[in-house]
């Protein structure tokens, strides 16, 4: 596997934890209940916190996230 190759793996995985925050977030805004609501809102901060050590690790800020 080249380096090109890895990096390319890292933003994927950058990208895709991106969507599951988006997703949480929907839930988090959807949510009825205030537990739900909670829960939801404990799934996006750990989300958003892989996808910041991800753009940590490629070296960008969360603005140029997805965008090569």
């Amino acid at each position: 596997m080249s380096e090109q190759d890895i990096w390319q793996r890292v933003r994927y995985a950058r990208d895709r934890a991106k969507a599951a925050e988006d997703k949480e977030l929907q839930r988090v805004a959807d949510a009825d209940k205030s537990e739900q609501q909670r829960s939801a809102s404990v799934r996006v901060a750990a989300r958003q916190a892989v996808r910041e050590a991800l753009d940590d690790i490629l070296g960008e800020d969360g603005d140029d996230a997805g965008q090569d």
